[in-house]
């Protein structure tokens, strides 16, 4: 009977686990959660299943202190938002990422981040820059989707609009930072060819180009720049709004 109890109350516990995290997505591939989650009882917005954003918890806080999130004058912990986000990665399997962002553009991101698993673009990783200790060069090598972290603009005294959470570097490895002869992430360099004719990159049919579909999904949430529209300097990866 003791035996037996136990069994119904796992069966009970499993169904309920089921019931939140249903394991399967669009073409029925189970959805893999990149870091664990933090409570769904904390959920503010959800734009679609797997789709919502939640105000910075205790504990996520404690993660991103003293590392994406330094004390400063100009963003509070209350102006950002936790989002997680359905998406196939490259091995054409439903993940479910994790991004901080400010909450102005929280709900617009929801948004575009499923209409970006709708058409099945490939994104290999989303996880905080706080995984690679908010270092941006180490998060750009394992070609790590992400948004908030607090810092400079690199080699230059002014913040960046990723310290405010305005700002998203997508499949950055794919989609390099390139300035003449220099790349980063240096693994990307294959990719700084961006003409898909000529790129020597396995995944180059990922990489982005003006007015293609992700383009067009940035520019129509509001992503009006685009850092592969400068002049001198090319910023394939980076994504921001005002």
């Amino acid at each position: 009977m003791k035996r037996s109890r136990q069994r119904i109350k796992a069966g009970m516990i499993l169904l309920c686990f089921l019931a939140f995290y249903p394991g399967t997505a669009a073409g029925g591939e189970a959805v893999s959660v990149t870091s664990p989650a933090i409570s769904a009882q904390n959920i503010e917005y959800q734009y679609q299943e797997g789709f919502y954003s939640q105000k910075i918890s205790k504990k996520l806080k404690k993660r991103m202190r003293g590392v994406s999130y330094q004390k400063n004058p100009n963003i509070q912990f209350s102006d950002l938002r936790y989002l997680r986000v359905l998406h196939y990665n490259f091995k054409g399997k439903v993940k479910s990422g994790e991004m901080v962002v400010n909450k102005s553009i929280a709900k617009k991101t929801l948004k575009l981040f499923y209409e970006l698993y709708q058409i099945q673009y490939p994104i290999q990783r989303m996880e905080l820059i706080d995984n690679y200790g908010a270092d941006d060069v180490k998060s750009m090598e394992k070609n790590n989707t992400s948004c908030f972290c607090y810092r400079e603009v690199d080699g230059k005294e002014k913040l960046s609009r990723h310290a405010l959470g305005k700002a998203i570097d997508i499949n950055p490895r794919i989609n390099p930072y390139v300035y003449f002869g220099y790349v980063s992430p240096s693994n990307g360099r294959s990719y700084a060819q961006r003409d898909s004719r000529k790129c020597k990159g396995k995944y180059k049919d990922y990489m982005i180009h003006k007015n293609d579909r992700v383009y067009k999904i940035f520019m129509k949430y509001g992503f009006r720049t685009w850092g592969g529209n400068w002049n001198y300097e090319k910023d394939y990866q980076h994504f921001q709004c005002e």
